[in-house]
């Protein structure tokens, strides 16, 4: 008679291991995912800021740089129509916001330093939609990837959405 019970233990050896690779594997993914979705909520926070900062920028810019009151009026509209959308609007007020900057007639940086600020505002706005693109981009590219998917890795997050707008510094 041959004794099985070492290569039946020895199975239920590598079969634990295995368990146990699998268990850190999927703890691990599903901690990186999560980690990615705190990320893209910073982002997210990240760029409302700057873009409220570039609209207080404007409205600023409207209420004392600009000679023509018809421009300022322009784009003291375009800015208040910025803060104030939300949803799918929200993006179209912005980009309309950017759209208004690049017509309205802007002085020179040397007369007015609330036109280098705008400027710079518009700088960070448009990185932040990048960064925050990027983000997104990752986490999405992470939850398409069939083992999280069929192991339900993300839980009931929803899914990050990229933002795109015409962010264009003027």
């Amino acid at each position: 008679m041959t004794d099985v019970s070492g290569p039946l233990w020895a199975l239920a050896v590598g079969l634990l291991v295995l368990f146990a690779l699998l268990a850190v594997w999927f703890t691990w993914t599903a901690g990186r995912l999560d980690r990615l979705h705190l990320r893209c909520e910073a982002a997210d926070v990240a760029l409302r800021s700057a873009l409220l900062r570039r609209s207080a920028v404007a409205v600023e810019l409207a209420g004392g740089g600009l000679g023509d009151p018809a421009s300022a009026l322009l784009l003291l509209e375009a800015a208040h129509q910025a803060r104030e959308a939300t949803g799918a609007e929200k993006w179209l007020a912005e980009s309309e916001l950017t759209h208004t900057l690049h017509l309205v007639d802007l002085p020179a940086e040397s007369a007015d330093p609330l036109v280098g600020e705008l400027r710079d505002a518009a700088r960070n706005v448009s990185v932040a939609r990048r960064i925050h693109n990027d983000r997104v981009a990752s986490t999405l590219a992470l939850r398409s990837r069939r083992r999280v998917r069929w192991f339900r890795l993300a839980g009931r997050a929803e899914p990050p959405a990229m933002i795109d707008f015409d962010d264009a510094v003027p």
